[in-house]
């Protein structure tokens, strides 16, 4: 791609005439231009091709004068957008990242480049369709001409007439064709805008998604570090609390039980015992 040819498809050779440093121009339709020069050339046409040519030359002018309306109306469209996209671009200045870490990263230079570039581009959108606008350099038919027809005759009052709608035409044409100039630069301008304006919300949504990656794989690690702090703890517990042993248990008499008293053999009562094993 050669330099012009790039220059062309970027928009960049159109910033002279947004700022007014540079006008279009446009070639005339036909030779020649001149009113009376038209006149002379029609002079020689009968009757009847006159209300021909008439026909002719009065649906032109109607469809050149529908083509600049379109042309007008579009150039306002775009210049309503435009100042709705540069409200909705502020907005996502919002969206940039304000770490002071990251204050003179080159990233966030490189996003502060992208939104530059929009704001530009867009500035060069209503500056390209604001001119679009302005030009307003027309001809229309005169209503006074109706007063010049009656010491002249009907073919000569047409031939007038015939002049005055190419000649119209003629100034018309040359006016909308620098009126759409401008247009299509402002349309131009418009579409760096949107493009730019996408790499930069693609960038955005790289690195919140990158974030978002990043604070769940910190959750997910901080997880498991936590639990086993949990089970050691449990562990420890357990450990310096031990059961009481089997002997412990064994010999602990409970308070509910009694104990059966031993009987007691008195003196008396083996004095007894040994009478009584004498006689037998």
């Amino acid at each position: 791609m050669s330099i012009k040819n790039f220059l062309d498809v970027t928009g960049i050779d159109l910033i002279p005439y947004a700022i007014g440093l540079s006008k279009f121009t446009s070639n005339a339709p036909f030779e020649p231009t001149q009113l009376s020069a038209i006149r002379e050339k029609v002079k020689s046409l009968d009757s009847k091709k006159l209300d021909e040519a008439l026909n002719y030359s009065k649906e032109l002018l109607d469809e050149e004068s529908s083509r600049g309306e379109k042309a007008e109306s579009k150039a306002y469209n775009l210049i309503g957008v435009t100042g709705i996209s540069a409200a909705f671009i502020t907005g996502i200045s919002s969206l940039l990242p304000k770490d002071t870490q990251v204050s003179f990263s080159f990233f966030l230079i490189t996003l502060l480049i992208f939104y530059l570039l929009i704001v530009i581009s867009l500035t060069l959108t209503v500056l390209l369709a604001s001119r679009a606008v302005m030009v307003r350099n027309y001809a229309y038919p005169d209503i006074a001409d109706v007063f010049q027809m009656g010491p002249k005759s009907l073919k000569e009052s047409k031939t007038d007439r015939l002049a005055t709608y190419m000649y119209c035409y003629a100034k018309n044409c040359q006016t909308h064709n620098i009126k759409i100039s401008y247009l299509i630069g402002a349309q131009l301008w418009f579409r760096n805008s949107i493009i730019i304006f996408l790499i930069l919300a693609l960038i955005l949504i790289s690195t919140f998604l990158g974030k978002t990656t990043n604070n769940t794989n910190s959750i997910t690690s901080a997880t498991p570090t936590t639990t086993s702090q949990i089970q050691s703890n449990v562990q420890f517990t357990q450990t310096t609390s031990p059961l009481p042993s089997a002997s412990i248990l064994t010999n602990t008499i409970k308070p509910t039980e009694t104990l059966t008293p031993i009987p007691t053999i008195t003196s008396s009562a083996t004095e007894t015992l040994a009478t009584t094993t004498t006689s037998q």
